[in-house]
């Protein structure tokens, strides 16, 4: 084991890192606790709170229940599933702490899952394992999503990690059902992956077409039962103001160019269709490791998407982490945790300044309404809000187009290292 000072550093390599994931994480908390004097910031927290509470509300008429197409176009066993892990924390505490604790006690189970990958599946060494949940323990994106903005997304990575074991052991007769829950109680966009899956099998276009079109009959009969039996439009409908998001469209929509949301919408889908399998393909055919091609889908998603938010990158911060610990060169590792950093501090920079020059202007919540004063305070009078989010932005962009470069080159890299082992 390696050692620090002369001393062997104590315990498993889990223990360490997971102290420093749940005290950080209570302290942030409880930092925006006293913020806010004790109100909720975050604007998702009460669906998703509400989501936890009443499982099945999507099978019914949403809207009667106040949900907009946006929240009633999530997938129908979320809020049954990511419930399982919230509900008896909100049982406990009161909703501020209780949905914040049971965010994190997602983020242990992904945290575990990434443990399991680095020293079972991939037989990292101790000091390699432990920098690996260290990274993920400190990274911005995973503390915020925990004490800032609490939301379901680290629920949802695990499904990219499921869908990468059953590749990795070969399990395809697994990758059908993965893909359906993951459609079901994951997040829609999480089925670009069947691309990079596709061109792992033998008969990739085979696997492409039964994959998706499984998906693409299990989405439209969800679609259609909404239609049939409530005149409602799920997932079709939901259209968002893509200057609100973190992605090209962002970026352009925020210096001025505004065309229609829906013309957004769909030329962004189709933007991501066409560049996910150009680099799925391309992967395969210079043998890109699985854990790369996925991890480098997903960021190209993030960037391509118009209605990419703060917290997504959690889709693919536990395969880049993963990935991160296989690169060869200390520099492409370096680079990596400085990008994830960057990117985490960019989307919540992004998303602190938004709030707070929305809350300055308009009537919100009174948690977040104190959290602007409180900015107000401190920043000053002035303080140019709109543009550091445009900036902010930007940085995400770069972040995620450095992170897809490393990911090709280290994934190459490591590729080629380990070719002649296996031929040996």
């Amino acid at each position: 084991m390696k050692r620090s000072n002369g001393h062997a550093l104590p315990g498993p390599p889990w223990v360490l890192p997971l102290a420093s994931l749940v005290i950080i994480s209570i302290l942030l908390s409880f930092a925006v606790y006293k913020l806010s004097g004790g109100r909720e910031v975050a604007d998702d927290a009460k669906r998703l709170i509400g989501f936890a509470r009443h499982p099945f509300i999507l099978w019914g008429d949403y809207r009667a229940e106040g949900l907009s197409d946006a929240w009633g176009s999530f997938p129908p066993l979320l809020p049954l599933l990511f419930g399982i892990l919230i509900t008896p924390w909100l049982a406990v505490f009161p909703d501020f702490w209780g949905f914040r604790i049971g965010v994190l006690s997602w983020s242990v189970v992904a945290f575990f899952i990434i443990h399991l990958i680095a020293g079972r599946l991939l037989r990292l060494p101790p000091d390699r394992q432990r920098n690996t949940l260290l990274i993920f323990a400190f990274l911005p994106s995973v503390l915020g999503a925990i004490a800032f903005i609490p939301q379901e997304e680290i629920y949802v990575s695990l499904f990219a990690i499921i869908l990468y074991i059953a590749a990795r052991n070969e399990r395809w007769n697994l990758v059908l059902p993965l893909l359906a829950l993951t459609l079901l109680a994951g997040k829609y966009f999480l089925l670009v992956l069947a691309v990079p899956l596709a061109f792992t099998t033998k008969r990739p276009l085979r696997s492409l077409c039964l994959w998706g079109g499984v998906s693409a009959a299990l989405l439209a009969a969800y679609i259609g039962y909404h239609k049939i039996l409530f005149d409602l439009s799920p997932v079709i409908g939901h259209v968002i103001d893509p200057g609100s998001s973190l992605s090209i469209w962002a970026l352009l929509w925020n210096l001025g160019f505004q065309p229609n949301p829906q013309t957004v919408k769909l030329a962004s889908l189709l933007l991501v269709i066409a560049a996910v399998f150009i680099f799925s393909r391309r992967a395969s055919q210079r043998g890109l490791p699985l854990p790369f091609t996925m991890s480098g889908t997903l960021y190209i998603t993030l960037l391509c998407l118009s209605i990419t938010f703060p917290a997504y990158v959690l889709w693919t911060v536990p395969l880049t982490v993963i990935c991160t610990a296989l690169m060869e060169r200390g520099r492409g590792r370096a680079w990596s945790i400085v990008l994830l950093f960057l990117w985490g501090f960019g989307e919540w920079g992004a998303n602190f300044l938004r709030g707070v020059h929305l809350a300055l202007r308009t009537e919100r919540a009174a948690g977040k309404t104190a959290l602007a004063n409180a900015a107000e305070r401190f920043l000053g009078d002035g303080f140019p809000y709109q543009a550091l989010h445009v900036a902010c932005i930007a940085v995400v962009i770069a972040c995620g187009i450095g992170l897809i470069c490393l990911l090709w080159t280290g994934g190459l890299r490591y590729a080629s290292r380990r070719q002649p082992a296996l031929e040996g």
